[in-house]
């Protein structure tokens, strides 16, 4: 695939060649032209992923790096691709030992030779143990949650009901037993009142019966009563295009970043604006008006205030998102997050 002239390489090739050569991520080009797609270049992480030399694979079908039961998804990303598509797709590829791993895939077409697929392939076994871990924490924080509410906050409703009898039957009782009745009553209120909001803590449950938006509305809502400040939520896009497994950890993630805000920034407004793009990709913004800060100390062990911000980078990163702080002091903050479009059989359930 080199070009010549005269014999001499040209620099531009010389520094395409050399980026393709030692990109640390595996990527192939394959022709389109035939069914199955056949590889034509693979780069030196490629061979170092899969156990094959470059020599060995070129020549060969892509379906050869993956195993039966996978190889329709390969070939209709090849289809899609075919077609002018950007794909982005999970599937299970194969080494030459015979051993299988979990790999994302992005596939387009080469804009200098649309007969050829350029593919990107990631192995992702670390990132599907992580979802694991975030599902199994999930699904345990949900079983607390039910715990939580058909005992110890059942009994608590109990014993508010009976205590309200007790204080009508306790009219003729003397002053410091109806005294006593009343603090009882305000006990229970609050103690009734902390214990939903750490079954919202550990599942929100609007977000179950209400859906995302909804939840959402209801969850900036209170923050601004909470903290008697104006706080707004836009949200704009094709909001069907968004990905179930999103919803949960963009709720946990705008929870957080408005947790952070009532700590910390001494606000008066908050603008959480959240755009959908058709491909179900996500930009959200959290922005308020407070004292601000300096981004560069927000990592620093000595400025704890801001050890929030770096477990919500840790939380995006493992999304496959981004993360960029805008600050100053005395002149607010704004987190600007992105997420990708959900790739086929993504599960991120991140709480």
């Amino acid at each position: 695939m080199t070009c010549q002239s005269d014999g001499v390489s040209q620099p531009g090739e010389q520094r395409y060649r050399h980026l393709f050569e030692n990109m640390p991520i595996c990527i192939f080009v394959a022709d389109l032209t035939v069914t199955p797609a056949v590889i034509l270049e693979v780069n030196r992480r490629a061979e170092l992923v899969y156990g094959y030399t470059a020599a060995e694979l070129v020549g060969n079908p892509a379906t050869h790096l993956v195993p039966e039961e996978s190889r329709a998804s390969i070939r209709n990303i090849s289809r899609r691709v075919r077609r002018g598509e950007t794909v982005t797709a999970e599937t299970t590829n194969r080494r030459r030992d015979g051993t299988t791993f979990p790999v994302r895939v992005i596939a387009r077409l080469d804009p200098t030779n649309r007969g050829h697929m350029i593919a990107t392939v990631e192995d992702i076994t670390a990132e599907r143990q992580r979802r694991s871990e975030a599902e199994a924490i999930d699904a345990e924080r949900l079983r607390i949650a039910h715990e939580i509410h058909d005992g110890v906050a059942q009994s608590l409703g109990g014993l508010r009901f009976k205590s309200a009898l007790w204080g009508h039957l306790g009219d003729s009782a003397p002053p410091g037993m109806r005294a006593a009745l009343v603090e009882l009553q305000d006990v229970l209120h609050a103690a009734i009142a902390d214990m939903r909001r750490a079954i919202f803590a550990l599942r929100p449950a609007d977000l179950d019966a209400q859906g995302l938006f909804l939840a959402l509305t209801q969850l900036v809502a209170d923050f601004g009563d909470r903290n008697q400040l104006t706080a707004r939520l836009e949200v704009t896009g094709p909001l069907d295009s968004l990905s179930a497994s999103y919803e949960l950890p963009l709720f946990r993630i705008i929870q957080h970043g408005l947790h952070n805000i009532g700590r910390h920034a001494c606000a008066s407004s908050v603008l959480v604006h959240l755009t959908v793009d058709p491909a179900g990709g996500v930009a959200l913004s959290l922005g308020d008006n407070g004292c601000g800060f300096d981004p560069n100390l927000a990592g620093a062990a000595h400025h704890s205030g801001h050890f929030g911000l770096r477990h919500m980078r840790e939380r995006i990163l493992h999304l496959g998102g981004t993360l960029d702080i805008h600050s100053a002091i005395s002149r607010g903050t704004e987190l600007l997050i992105t997420l990708p479009a959900a790739a086929i059989g993504i599960s991120h359930a991140a709480g």
